[in-house]
């Protein structure tokens, strides 16, 4: 067994992943603390980021899917 459990962990997210992580985590963060201007901005960025992941998502696919027909 490893003695450091994430050797040879390498996220690789782009942009979009690592701003809906970090908005998840500012979530979480403003439960915990009960601090209400950052629930709701969190709120409002997350649903922003889950967006463009989705969209960001969906391009790549249709891209995918022309290149590979094509």
């Amino acid at each position: 067994m490893a003695a450091n459990p994430l050797e040879g962990f390498n996220p690789n997210l782009n942009q979009n992943l690592w701003g809906l992580v970090v908005s998840f985590i500012s979530l979480a963060a403003a439960e915990h603390f009960k601090l209400g201007t950052l629930f709701w901005f969190s709120v409002v960025i997350s649903v922003v980021m889950t967006l463009s992941v989705g969209i960001t998502t969906y391009a790549y696919t249709v891209a995918y899917w022309k290149k590979k027909n094509a």
